[in-house]
């Protein structure tokens, strides 16, 4: 078995219906540069959707004028290091590997 058949389909997932507002706003903004970046499969879906979500609900909470909870900004921090939209987690993510059958790059890895 080779790692092609591993892993995931490599592509953005659809955005469901149901994400509205400032939630889909940021789906919007996210999916199409981490797509153009090679990061996202097909089972990153609810990964995008909790942060979306979590995004939106802080707007939301925001233009409230409510004061923010520590829980919401920790869940945000969370997927968004999970999705590599900080600095230091982007510096860490791996595009899938581009090119053929080489078996001599698993000694170089």
């Amino acid at each position: 078995m080779n790692d092609s058949e591993i892993e995931p389909t490599t592509g953005a997932p659809d955005c469901p219906d149901w994400l509205v507002g400032d939630a889909r706003e940021e789906w919007n903004r996210i999916v199409p540069e981490l797509d153009r970046l090679g990061v996202l499969t097909c089972v990153d879906n609810s990964v995008l959707i909790g942060h979306c979500a979590t995004y939106g609900e802080i707007v939301a909470t925001v233009k409230a004028g409510e004061p923010l909870k520590s829980a919401l900004l920790g869940q945000m921090r969370a997927y968004a290091c999970e999705l590599g939209l900080t600095p230091a987690a982007r510096a860490k993510l791996q595009s899938p590997k581009k090119g053929g059958n080489d078996d001599t790059e698993k000694f170089f890895q």
